[in-house]
């Protein structure tokens, strides 16, 4: 255990270096808990007397993809992150639950993760399709929320990044070595420190018979791979008309983030998002692309910090 914790230790402090962070480095502590029918596991930062901030990766992602960001803000919030399900180190969606929409059990999850915590009070940040999961909670439930934070998701993305990445996705499913996975991941993010992809990698990662692949689970929803292009455009537009309600319904001061050169939110959608909310600002992330935190966590952290200092009530 010893030799893994300087293992992981040296790990993100090559990362940390690697992107700029001058800051201590510490690791975060790990959690599991028994939610909405599977296990949940989750990274705590520490220093509870602080603000609570609970944040939500995106898709093929885990908890750990806050790590650079969060060495930087946990002296001054309490840092939270989950692996959401079928995520990291949580389990997957049981074959009992797999008729049922995901975007459903994700906001269940969400609300049975948030009341497990049991905080008076928290901002809820997410990324992509954790970003959706906030919005989508924040829409519902916000009798304990502060503020809200959204990393680089609208109601209406564009469909180049999308492809993009389930292309990446396919193309890596399995491979035989790790080393496999880092060539593979420094040619599709070559803007990103080869240590931060290595040590990303390394969460995101499992071993298994045949070499190496995504902890994700990346099982066919029913019906899922059958769409025509015209049943997916369908479903679509029924998405992002549901979010554009979400978002319209939230009051909490939100923060949008969106990554310089994303390909996934465009500048159009991301203005018309923060213009039809209640009380929502628009930050740019220069030297990001859809990942904004991890692509320039300094940035990131640095203006998140600045948007929850101005809006959080002072107790």
């Amino acid at each position: 255990m010893a030799v893994e914790y300087r293992q992981d230790i040296q790990l993100m402090a090559d990362a940390a270096a690697a992107a700029g962070i001058n800051a201590p480095i510490v690791l975060p502590s790990d959690h599991e808990v028994q939610l909405n029918g599977i296990r949940f596991h989750y990274l705590d930062w520490g220093n509870d007397h602080l603000p609570h901030v609970v944040l939500l990766h995106g898709g093929s992602l885990t908890a750990h993809t806050w790590d650079m960001a969060a060495l930087l803000l946990r002296d001054r919030y309490h840092l939270v992150a989950l692996d959401q399900r079928g995520h990291g180190d949580t389990d997957w969606t049981p074959d009992s639950q797999l008729g049922e929409d995901n975007n459903d059990l994700m906001l269940e999850d969400t609300r049975q993760f948030i009341e497990f915590l049991g905080y008076d009070h928290l901002t809820l940040v997410g990324m992509s399709m954790g970003g959706m999961n906030t919005i989508r909670y924040s829409a519902r439930h916000p009798e304990r929320l502060d503020a809200v934070g959204i990393v680089d998701i609208a109601p209406e993305t564009m469909r180049e990044g999308q492809l993009e990445m389930e292309a990446f996705r396919n193309e890596t499913e399995t491979l035989s070595s790790f080393d496999d996975f880092l060539s593979r991941a420094v040619k599709f993010m070559p803007h990103r420190p080869v240590p931060h992809l290595r040590y990303s990698l390394t969460h995101s990662l499992k071993a298994t018979a045949e070499g190496w692949t995504w902890k994700q689970d990346h099982r066919r929803r029913e019906g899922g791979a059958d769409l025509t292009e015209e049943q997916r455009k369908t479903a679509n537009a029924a998405r992002a008309e549901a979010l554009w309600a979400d978002v319209k319904a939230i009051r909490q001061p939100t923060m949008l983030f969106k990554g310089e050169n994303s390909k996934i939110l465009s500048m159009e959608s991301a203005e018309a998002t923060v213009a039809a909310m209640h009380d929502a600002r628009l930050v740019v992330i220069p030297r990001a692309t859809h990942n904004v935190h991890s692509d320039n966590p300094i940035d990131f952290a640095r203006e998140l910090d600045g948007f929850l200092s101005a809006v959080l009530p002072k107790r």
